[in-house]
């Protein structure tokens, strides 16, 4: 009898350090899960910081020569030419629309042709015609609007307004 009940305590010994472990295993898998999901989320707001700099930094580039073309044909009145420069252009991936508004505040060139000759201060904010420098905002719908004044040799001719929407990164896991 003495050994029958020694052997049901190693047995009740061993079941409870089982479940012990499986215990401990358990929420160790879990602090692991809480861990990963933290480094994914962190790397993600990283990659989405990273590649919203390289983005503006691109468009702030790009933008720059279109601005030198659009402005020599300015300078000629060829706007037939513009649009044309215009048209080619939006067809790049993200670019959802450019405009060209005279100096008057007058939208001459649109890629949406429906815009061509309304006010460009009824379709975008004011502060985009006051800039001096390219610059990059960021809108309501989280496209970024990239403005460019576009200088005479004594004074503005106009501002090129470009749409651009960026795109988002996920790493999701897949469901």
């Amino acid at each position: 009898m003495d050994n029958k009940r020694q052997n049901l305590y190693i047995m009740g010994a061993l079941a409870v350090l089982v479940v012990i472990v499986f215990i401990w295993r358990v929420f160790s898998v879990q602090g692991l899960e809480k861990k990963m999901i933290q480094q994914r989320v962190s790397i993600t707001e990283k990659s989405q910081q990273l590649l919203a700099e390289n983005t503006r930094g691109m468009l702030r580039l790009t933008t720059v020569p279109l601005v030198w073309a659009v402005r020599k044909e300015m300078i000629s009145e060829n706007y037939g030419q513009i649009n044309e420069y215009l048209s080619s252009f939006v067809r790049e991936r993200n670019i959802q629309q450019i405009v060209l508004v005279k100096a008057d505040g007058t939208i001459v060139v649109a890629t949406d042709k429906k815009l061509e000759g309304s006010r460009a201060t009824s379709v975008f904010p004011q502060h985009l015609f006051e800039q001096n420098d390219v610059t990059i905002t960021d809108d309501k719908s989280g496209d970024l609007q990239v403005a460019a004044p576009i200088m005479g040799l004594n004074a503005r001719l106009g501002t090129l307004i470009l749409i651009y929407r960026p795109e988002k990164i996920s790493f999701e896991p897949k469901t």
